[in-house]
């Protein structure tokens, strides 16, 4: 049996930080100023601080390989309210030198913009690591909304978007460029539908947009939601599939929850279909589906969870014009409804790659969640995993074996806006990568 550990301990500082998710406009934290100017508009400055370090570690078949680094996350925001119906946001955030698929910067990484200086011993020359600046400065967020009535709105500009719960589609991250009109009828019900331009003028066919409808009603003790969304796609690839033609997808999501005394049940599911360009002049036809279900159970200050889900995958003896597999447009952090420390975005997936959440997987979790103290927080989860389908190996073998993982995390409040915490994931690894080196991962 192979193992992978990965182990994070992070320091984050916040200064009053106001987020924007998906078709709903985050208000701005009450313990924040707001700085004074002409007339009846405001400007809210906020931040954030993020220093963590990680060390990881990967052993196949004894030959165990390790690395550990520091890396820093710096973001800078100005919240604009011009009006009492019309406001923007902006927000900053570092990356790695000339990269915009990276939020941190590795502490001591050698750049392409370094000097040479003068040490103890002599000429120590750098190439970015020492004594040099740190990352850059790329927009993350830049968005207008305007309100004509108290009920309809709407939302222009590059904004964090996700959609039901971020099964299907969740670039919380780093953001697209949208247009979402909405409307509040009133205090349960909020609908609404947007445009998203995904890609242009990328390589080859590379042209992605995607229309969405979406509507939610929040009734305390019971919540539903529901969206479809529509996307057209002229590229080269999709989920490792060839392309050579315009195609779509359609992907019908639902998803909510039910209380009942110290009891929350939560479900999600999502159907896709769709048609894909073959590069051999055939078109693939795409059915897929994925779903889960959760039970949360309260036990005084202890939550316990028990989940299971299923995502479809590709059969490799499938017929070549079908294809099978959740597809998935998911960004570089823990997924829904898995939420893993490793298996998500740390190594290859069923699926062939990383961050494509519950594709090709079926899983069972038990976890819980709780507060030690008023300022000390923790959570654990046993994750059994299984490819939905037969994967072929690195040896050219087909199974279903993925492994079994433990995450746990503990946070510590030290101050009111500084929070330290240590996380870490163990994944035992099973067939799945048998004859896989660590670098395939």
């Amino acid at each position: 049996m192979k193992k992978y550990i990965a182990i994070i301990a992070a320091m984050l500082f916040v200064l009053g930080f106001a987020a924007s998710a998906f078709a709903i406009h985050a208000e701005i934290p009450a313990e924040t100023s707001a700085i004074v100017v002409k007339g009846d508009s405001t400007v809210t400055l906020g931040g954030e601080i993020r220093m963590r370090g990680e060390i990881k570690e990967t052993d196949f078949d004894s030959d165990t390989d390790t690395t550990a680094a520091y890396d820093g996350r710096v973001r800078i925001g100005v919240d604009v309210k011009v009006a009492p119906n019309a406001s923007g946001y902006i927000q900053l955030e570092t990356s790695k030198q000339d990269d915009d698929t990276t939020d941190t910067y590795t502490w001591g990484d050698a750049g392409s913009h370094g000097s040479a200086s003068t040490g103890l011993y002599g000429s120590f020359a750098d190439s970015g690591g020492s004594n040099s600046k740190r990352g850059d400065l790329r927009l993350i967020q830049g968005w207008i909304n305007y309100k004509p009535t108290d009920i309809i709105g709407i939302k222009v500009g590059h904004m964090p978007l996700a959609l039901g719960n971020k099964v299907f589609f969740n670039h919380t991250k780093f953001g697209d460029d949208a247009i979402v009109v909405y409307a509040d009828p009133n205090k349960q019900v909020h609908i609404a539908g947007l445009t998203i331009k995904l890609e242009e003028g990328g390589p080859g066919w590379a042209d992605s947009d995607a229309y969405v409808a979406l509507g939610k009603y929040s009734g305390g003790k019971f919540n539903i939601g529901g969206d479809v969304t529509y996307i057209t796609i002229n590229s080269n690839t999709v989920t490792g599939i060839a392309v050579g033609g315009p195609s779509s997808l359609t992907n019908l999501g639902v998803g909510g929850d039910v209380t009942a005394g110290p009891v929350l049940i939560r479900f999600d599911g999502q159907y896709q279909t769709g048609n894909f360009g073959g590069s051999d002049g055939a078109d693939i036809d795409h059915t897929a589906s994925a779903g889960m279900i959760g039970v949360d159970f309260k036990l005084g200050p202890t939550k316990l969870i028990l989940e299971g889900g299923i995502g479809t995958g590709q059969d490799p003896d499938a017929d070549p014009d079908e294809s099978e597999a959740f597809i998935t447009a998911l960004g570089a952090h823990g997924n829904a409804p898995l939420y893993t420390y490793v298996y998500d975005y740390r190594v290859r997936g069923a699926c062939g790659s990383t961050q494509m959440g519950i594709c090709g997987t079926t899983y069972g979790k038990f976890g819980a969640a709780g507060k030690a103290t008023k300022t000390i927080s923790w959570k654990a989860q046993l994750v059994y995993l299984q490819a939905s389908e037969d994967v072929i190996d690195g040896e050219g073998d087909e199974t279903t074996d993925i492994g079994t993982e433990i995450d746990a995390a503990v946070s510590f409040q030290l101050a009111k806006g500084l929070k330290y915490w240590i996380e870490g994931g163990y994944l035992a690894i099973y067939d799945i990568f048998r004859g896989l080196q660590v670098n395939k991962l």
